[in-house]
């Protein structure tokens, strides 16, 4: 792709959908991918919800508009999900890796998007996102599973949490680029882990929580410098603290990867 062809497409809209069972943390990944309040009420979302945000893929372009389509968990056998997935580039299949039953219905959802797009001639780039892996010690959906039902379908893969933001926005980074047909920059992704029950004032938390995520703010940026560390005279032991949780992930991943290449999927 030449210079004048990137540029032109990263100018353009890119719409992404989010389907899957209801309490998947639809919602919440969206909110936390745009910085926004969480403020979870309990109640389900009803129909689809649109959200406007952007996506930055390279550190000397502006960031490319995206339209996010957060759909209602009970739309999947409803006539209306053609609606909700109209000229969508990206659809994420969301499932929540401590409910088992939210990930073997995802072959339902897969089965309706294919119908959907069946005649269509531009495909959406599908993938598939297990959630709330900061439950690691609940999880009821085995990797083996998730990385077979993958491959089968080829979809791209991910997991994370949108509760603590990992791998958050590398999702959309990866995803958005593989659209609009550009290498994906490396050094823009950042999994910054946020633990609430670390921040000593909801103020502060909600600061950095914006700071480490919010699109509007150059992705290149989002890790914590010295001079930021300077800024807040609450935050001098946060690298210490990240380094912590760091190796903590490092060491789960590891016995995961382990725990992975045992097991048998048995989902039909």
């Amino acid at each position: 792709m030449s210079d004048s062809e990137e540029d032109a497409a990263l100018e353009r809209q890119v719409k992404i959908s989010l389907v899957g069972e209801p309490s998947t943390g639809k919602s919440m990944l969206c909110t936390r991918y745009l910085g926004l309040q969480w403020a979870g009420t309990g109640v389900p979302t009803q129909g689809a919800e649109m959200l406007l945000g952007e996506c930055s893929v390279r550190p000397t372009h502006p960031p490319v508009p995206i339209k996010l389509c957060d759909i209602a968990g009970n739309a999947c056998n409803t006539s209306m999900l053609i609606n909700y997935l109209y000229a969508s580039d990206i659809i994420i299949l969301t499932y929540d890796v401590t409910n088992l039953q939210s990930f073997e219905s995802l072959r339902v959802w897969l089965n309706n998007i294919k119908n959907i797009f069946a005649e269509s001639d531009a495909q959406p780039v599908l993938a598939m996102f297990g959630n709330k892996c900061d439950l690691e010690h609940q999880r009821a959906v085995r990797l083996g599973c998730a990385q077979a039902f993958a491959e089968e379908n080829n979809l791209i893969s991910f997991t994370g949490s949108a509760r603590t933001g990992e791998n958050v926005n590398s999702l959309m980074i990866i995803l958005v680029s593989q659209v609009l047909g550009i290498p994906v920059n490396r050094s823009l992704l950042n999994n910054t882990v946020i633990k609430a029950e670390l921040a000593p004032h909801k103020k502060n938390y909600n600061l950095e929580r914006n700071k480490s995520i919010h699109p509007n703010v150059p992705l290149q940026t989002t890790n914590t410098t010295d001079k930021n560390r300077k800024d807040s005279d609450n935050s001098r032991d946060a690298p210490e603290k990240k380094e912590s949780v760091r190796k903590s992930n490092k060491k789960a991943l590891k016995e995961l990867r382990k725990k992975a290449s045992s097991t048998v999927c048995s989902v039909q």
